[in-house]
């Protein structure tokens, strides 16, 4: 992976997981593919450590396509998974929708 980001869920006075990310484009997709370090103790609540997100350019922005597999695991998961992303997108200052 070539770039990392520290996520501080479910509060942000939470112990920070790190994230390791790598960004690729193609047309009018953004795809961000994450690895959560094996360098540090996993929170309970985090049922995978390596997950694809994959965004849409449009207009204003970028929108987070759905994705069936992603709400398969419990809700902090889910939620974890979104800050990775609006924290990624910010990082890059890339608007999202």
């Amino acid at each position: 992976m070539k770039n990392n980001i520290l996520i501080n869920y479910p509060k942000a006075n939470s112990s920070p997981v790190m994230v390791d990310y790598r960004v690729s484009n193609e047309g009018k997709l953004k795809t961000i593919s994450c690895a959560v370090s094996n360098a540090q103790i996993l929170p309970s609540w985090l049922e995978m450590q390596k997950f694809e997100l994959v965004a849409l350019k449009e207009k204003d922005g970028y929108s987070l396509l759905f994705h069936e597999k992603k709400f398969d695991k419990n809700l902090d998961t889910v939620l974890f998974i979104d800050q990775v992303f609006e924290r990624i997108m910010e990082a890059r200052n890339q608007p999202i929708n």
